[in-house]
């Protein structure tokens, strides 16, 4: 194949690629809102809400304040307008490897160090949106601020 045919077969892939992208989701919409656990504000959870029907998924980390902003594709570009099952979770390693040790791992072995554990900082029930029983409705207009006071 000719370099120019490369080049515009290349060229249509990318456009078709934007266009899609693009294509159903106009209308994006700012989602925000709090986490807190048992009164206190919750850092670095992840919060995903899953559309119950079609559509994309939105996701968020809470900031040290506990609050959210929801990302479909770009930074903070919010969601789509629909109904959601939401799941949140705070998952952190324990007793996690140092460089030191990973680097002392690697020199030593061939393939991956063993597992390490991790654990829910938050009850179990909210990391699945199957039994969280948390929800959500996002509307194109009017406030879509979705604070969730877990317990």
């Amino acid at each position: 194949m000719c370099r120019k045919c490369i080049s515009f077969a290349v060229m249509l892939t990318m456009l078709s690629m934007v266009g899609c992208r693009k294509g159903g989701l106009d209308g994006l919409v700012s989602v925000s809102g709090t986490v807190t656990y048992q009164g206190k504000a919750v850092e670095g959870a992840d919060l995903v809400f899953n559309p119950e029907s079609e559509g994309r998924a939105a996701s968020a980390m809470s900031d040290a304040s506990g609050k959210y902003h929801l990302t479909t594709l770009d930074p903070q570009d919010g969601a789509q307008p629909g109904n959601y099952k939401v799941s949140i979770s705070k998952k952190e390693m324990i007793n996690p490897m140092t460089a030191e040790e990973a680097a002392d791992w690697f020199h030593k072995h061939s393939g991956p160090p063993p597992p390490r554990k991790i654990k829910n900082d938050l009850p179990e029930k909210y990391a699945d949106d199957k039994t969280s029983g948390l929800t959500a409705t996002v509307k194109q207009g009017g406030s879509n601020e979705f604070n969730f006071e877990l317990k």
